[in-house]
């Protein structure tokens, strides 16, 4: 349960890091943040994909022959 929590407040600041960027980008009218900003984005689909290995891997594998 705990890492649960940390899991989804990590996917939660990388979200508000990653529309903070673009905000950024419109405050300074600048573009250079809006190249950062795929990055938080990146990070939060390796934490999920990383949870689903975990989860599936503790996970027993059933056959469907039997």
């Amino acid at each position: 349960m705990d890492d649960e929590r940390r899991r989804l407040t990590a996917i939660v600041v990388l979200f508000a890091i990653g529309f903070a960027l673009v905000f950024l980008a419109s405050a300074v009218s600048s573009t250079w943040p809006l190249f950062i900003t795929p990055i938080p984005y990146a990070v939060i689909a390796w934490i999920v994909v990383q949870a689903d290995d975990r989860a599936a891997a503790g996970t027993p594998a059933t056959d469907a022959a039997d």
